[in-house]
């Protein structure tokens, strides 16, 4: 069993921290992008950064778990749009497709996969899809919460190691004080 953050993290300070490291501010309209495509845009451009490999680490050394994150259908996109065992078989096409990722280092196809998951179960927790205490998918919001956690460790020291010096942005909400 894997070990590591507490499920509890996903819906509380785990994913408040990774969205606001990553909210940008979209000129043109006057308000925050979206978030999945300013997570898309954050992580390849940390990735790039990354010369020190954290994210490509933390990916290889808990590839189980990613392996097991992106087997789950009920963390696929396209198996809720219309749930049938069909569309379960072909939402693990990203665990297969991952193995190829792994052995060709393309981590931001592995990356951009599992946060698309994560994300999925987050938004199962915040809009009411999975609630407080429920059991069906305990085990995946285990594996969520852990991953993201290493996810983000990794994306950190990145960050302190090469990102320090970037221009980052505006801040979607900067502190007034």
């Amino acid at each position: 069993m894997f070990t590591g953050p507490s499920a509890g993290w996903l819906g509380s300070r785990t994913w408040k921290t990774a969205l606001t490291w990553t909210w940008h501010w979209n000129e043109e309209k006057r308000e925050p992008a979206p978030d999945f495509a300013s997570w898309q845009q954050f992580l390849g451009r940390v990735l790039i950064l990354d010369e020190s490999g954290h994210i490509g680490n933390v990916l290889t050394a808990h590839k189980k778990l990613v392996m097991s994150i992106l087997d789950d259908e009920y963390l696929s996109r396209f198996f809720w749009e219309e749930p049938s065992d069909v569309r379960a078989r072909k939402s693990k096409k990203a665990k297969y497709d991952a193995r190829t990722w792994y052995l060709e280092q393309r981590w931001v196809m592995v990356l951009d996969r599992l946060v698309e998951r994560i994300y999925l179960m987050r938004c199962q927790l915040m809009h009411g899809a999975a609630t407080l205490g429920g059991k069906l998918n305990r085990v995946s919001l285990r594996h969520c919460s852990i991953m993201l956690g290493h996810v983000l460790q990794a994306t950190l020291l990145a960050l302190i190691d090469h990102g320090a010096d970037e221009d980052w942005g505006a801040m979607c909400y900067p502190p007034l004080r």
